[in-house]
């Protein structure tokens, strides 16, 4: 089992991303359950499961901006 964290580059929500290579999956995406951006295609060979763990902070016009497109 492979575990790592995961964070959605448009809201910066943070999920626990879990993975088991000796059981196999379905073909599909997965996308983030609080802007529903996709997150990772997935090709079926491996069973990959998503848990949200952090919550994005909002302001008045939504989600806060990522760091990266915060301008100066």
């Amino acid at each position: 089992m492979k575990k790592d964290d995961v964070t959605c580059p448009k809201c910066r929500a943070g999920l626990r991303r879990l993975e088991l290579s000796v059981v196999t999956g379905e073909n599909g995406s997965y996308s983030c359950p609080v802007c529903n951006t996709t997150l990772e295609a997935f090709d079926g060979t491996r069973l990959v499961a998503f848990r949200l763990t952090v919550q994005p902070k909002k302001n008045a016009l939504g989600f806060e901006p990522s760091r990266s497109s915060r301008s100066i």
